[in-house]
């Protein structure tokens, strides 16, 4: 016997809008309605956490993963760490295991990668996604999907992003050929990973997303054979750019004879550097310098604001500067060489358009990756659920049983 409905939520980490339009063949005769979605100014660890509820950076708190705060900072008993040498600890493989080791050491259930991250500046910066966002109590304000979920007791599915995109399909078809499911929220990392790795127009994107093709269309085959309605949404966070060039920023700034910590303090993300500053001149320094550099521009309030990462409290940066679209910091402390292919470029270009589709006509309110969240308030009859309510992020709910 059918149950009555299923929804089901699939995000393909940076299938964007314009690698979409390439493969017009991806789920052919599925899509009923499809569309561009401008993303957030960031990464996945500002997009991911938008996308389940419906909230601004700046309203969840998560924006990039580190920020300076030593007085807080859970490493400061990686000091030891800054005396191994870096021509072995910096090898990827290495820094993967231990970013491993130091997750569990701080007692981190959310996603948590060392990157290129010097220890020797490790215990100066904070770690903002420390619980898993994917369940209930993840976010550090607000509501997201899983804690309605769990409030009103419906049965869903959450990927494990520990496990490889096979496991993470596997596992959702088990549960929707037991019909213990209602709704189902499932991302695929491979083709990100890919395209990092080869850039947005590699021969092996078209295998990988045949490959999804075959995955997607069996598990939304099996869903039909045990519910009477499937609503289903294919969807992703950003887009991806092939990298053109380098800037190695780190060394810039150095040449202006500021002291580390003393002056200033930065962290360099892959396509930002974000800059903290002790002195005023440091900052006139710095401020004067990025005004002027032709690779890149300096961020002013109104921008962040208009991008939703306006932090009052600078807690992630007292000045931004975001790279020239295809130009990447190298070295930076998210890697030592560069990739083929990066997102968390500005928003409004191409490249880094997100999109969604869906077997239902989409509403034209939906333009943005956090309006998501609406169509999943939609899907379960939620409405008037007011997605900015303050939540008790004690870790005190339970999910359903169901859940995973």
């Amino acid at each position: 016997m059918k149950k009555p409905k299923l929804s089901l939520f699939l995000f393909i980490d940076a299938f964007g809008w314009e690698m979409k339009q390439r493969h017009p063949e991806f789920l052919h005769g599925l899509i009923a309605d499809s569309k561009p979605l401008e993303t957030i100014l960031g990464y996945s660890s500002a997009c991911d956490p938008s996308i389940i509820s419906g909230l601004t950076p700046a309203e969840h708190g998560l924006w990039s993963s580190y920020y300076y705060d030593p007085e807080n900072s859970p490493f400061k008993w990686t000091r030891p760490l800054s005396v191994l040498p870096s021509f072995i600890f910096d090898r990827g493989r290495v820094r993967n295991r231990l970013s491993k080791w130091v997750k569990n050491r701080c007692g981190f259930t959310g996603y948590f990668q060392l990157y290129a991250v010097p220890f020797k500046n490790l215990p100066l910066f904070n770690y903002a996604e420390q619980r898993r966002i994917w369940e209930p109590g993840g976010l550090p304000h607000g509501k997201s999907i899983f804690d309605l979920l769990s409030k009103n007791n419906i049965p869903y599915y959450a990927h494990d992003s520990s496990q490889p995109d096979e496991i993470r399909i596997d596992r959702l078809k088990k549960e929707i050929e037991a019909q213990s499911i209602e709704f189902a929220y499932c991302s695929l990392g491979k083709l990100d990973a890919l395209m990092h790795a080869k850039g947005n127009q590699h021969p092996d994107i078209g295998k990988l997303l045949n490959e999804y093709d075959a995955q997607i269309r069996d598990l939304l085959a099996a869903a039909e054979k045990k519910y009477d309605a499937v609503s289903w949404y294919l969807f992703t966070d950003h887009g991806m750019h092939n990298i053109t060039g380098t800037v190695d920023l780190i060394s810039e700034i150095k040449t202006l004879g500021l002291k580390w910590n003393k002056d200033y303090t930065a962290f360099y993300d892959s396509t930002m550097a974000r800059f903290w500053f002790k002195k005023n001149t440091a900052r006139n320094a710095v401020s004067a310098y990025l005004e002027n550099h032709p690779k890149g521009r300096v961020l002013t309030d109104s921008e962040l604001k208009q991008y939703g990462v306006f932090f009052e409290n600078r807690q992630y940066g007292e000045l931004i500067f975001l790279m020239n679209s295809g130009l990447q910091i190298a070295p930076s402390f998210m890697g030592k060489k560069p990739c083929a292919g990066m997102h968390g470029f500005d928003p409004a270009d191409p490249d880094s358009f997100a999109q969604i589709s869906s077997n239902k006509p989409l509403p034209e309110s939906v333009t943005k990756i956090q309006h998501i969240h609406q169509l999943m308030l939609e899907e379960l009859k939620m409405e008037g659920e007011a997605s900015s309510e303050p939540l008790d992020n004690n870790g005190s709910d339970k999910a359903s049983p169901s859940s995973k």
